[in-house]
């Protein structure tokens, strides 16, 4: 037979791994059910996670940790797109993350009223089929800061909500942006990539570019394989109880910090200062353009775009539009300070705010893309508290599937 048969719903019914007892369990649906050691290649050591089945009919994944907790992970299909079925995606920041979790572990832990109620409606909507919350490598990168119970409680919340559902690392989304606005200058448009920014495929989030990440030319078994294995990487690194080093970062904090400084020594009106921010953002950044022009047309030589094109080439794009606001607005603030966490909040939040539908951010980063959201003339779909995010979602018209089953009329009781 095949492989392609072999590696059928039609054949088997589940697969199961469990690593506490280190066995492969194969159940088909002739009813045959082998059971066979683990190698030992493949028993992670000190592993929260207990044991994963593979559901060939519905197409998940179901992810059980040593503590009991359950994880469903909706599968992935290369041939077909991404399967919102109806639902809208709705991106969280991380501190934001924190307050879902404890409302779903302990709500007293929330104190204030409409947050906690937002949250537990989010919770609603997330595991009833009303929403899709995807996560980003700016959640994996922040949740690595935690550790013991208060990592394994925010990362098992993040992992069950999300539901395998990813959102594009940043740098493949602003090569693809890159790419495209390229295309649109030489008037190349026919043939252009596509991708999806929100999905289900696994290792999104790490990037392309990375051993975690697939890509079209990757097979289609290994693509299989890495559809059943990704859940438990990420999980694995979501409920890591230790907690990793952070990166100070000091150079990009410090060589952004300079770039504040020199603009504002240079005393300009502020539309002028926005110019010169504009251009040097773009002067930083040029590398994935110029190598989307070699690309498309074999020369080394690159054009020279005015001001007026340089504005109209960066708000076409998504992401770019926002993530270039952003940088610009801080290199002519010369009052507001570089931190750490800005790369993260920066790249990542901007990326949701393009391609989500809702986004709720922190204080800072989210009142500026609510800003720029407005100077591009885009929807405001980025808001600063939960109780806000849940009011729009709701007034949009998300429901949880229980809510939308129509209800049986009732007969009348006996007079």
């Amino acid at each position: 037979m095949s492989e392609r048969y072999l590696l059928s719903s039609s054949v088997f019914k589940y697969w199961q791994i469990d690593f506490q007892k280190g066995t492969i369990r194969i159940v088909a649906q002739d009813g045959r059910d082998v059971e066979e050691e683990l190698e030992a290649r493949y028993r992670p050591e000190d592993s929260q996670i207990a044991c994963t089945i593979f559901d060939w009919e519905k197409w998940w994944i179901w992810s059980i940790t040593t503590r009991d907790d359950v994880i469903v992970t909706e599968g992935f299909n290369p041939n077909s797109p991404p399967p919102f079925n109806g639902r809208a995606s709705v991106y969280l920041d991380q501190n934001r993350w924190r307050t879902v979790s404890d409302a779903l572990h302990n709500p007293e832990r929330v104190k204030n009223e409409e947050e906690r109620r937002a949250a537990l409606d989010l919770i609603r909507l997330a595991v009833d089929g009303g929403i899709v919350m995807p996560l980003s490598m700016g959640h994996a990168l922040e949740t690595a800061g935690l550790h013991g119970d208060r990592r394994y409680e925010i990362g098992v919340t993040m992992a069950h909500l999300s539901s395998g559902w990813q959102i594009r690392n940043p740098v493949d989304l602003w090569k693809h942006e890159a790419e495209l606005s390229i295309r649109t200058h030489l008037g190349l448009m026919d043939g252009a990539p596509v991708i999806h920014p929100i999905v289900t495929e696994p290792g999104a989030l790490y990037g392309s570019d990375t051993s975690l990440g697939i890509t079209d030319e990757t097979p289609d078994q290994d693509k299989f394989m890495a559809m059943l294995t990704m859940p438990n990487v990420l999980l694995s690194m979501l409920v890591e109880p230790e907690q990793t080093p952070k990166h100070p970062l000091t150079t990009w904090i410090d060589h952004h910090a300079r770039i504040t400084t020199q603009i504002h020594a240079e005393g300009m009106p502020k539309d002028q200062r926005r110019r010169l921010a504009r251009r040097r953002y773009w002067n930083e950044n040029i590398g994935f353009y110029a190598a989307a022009y070699r690309r498309l047309t074999n020369s080394a030589d690159f054009p020279t775009f005015s001001d007026r094109e340089l504005v109209t080439l960066l708000a076409g794009s998504p992401m770019v539009g926002l993530v270039s606001e952003l940088f610009v607005r801080r290199f002519i603030d010369h009052q507001s300070k570089w931190r750490r966490n800005d790369l993260i909040d920066m790249f990542h939040l901007s990326t949701a705010a393009a391609y989500a539908d809702y986004v709720c951010a922190e204080t800072h980063t989210g009142t500026q893309l609510r800003d720029a959201q407005r100077a591009l003339k885009r929807p405001v779909t980025v808001f600063t508290s939960l109780d806000a995010l849940v009011t729009a979602v709701r007034r949009d018209g998300a429901r949880a599937a229980s809510e939308c089953m129509p209800v049986e009329p009732q007969d009348d009781a006996d007079e």
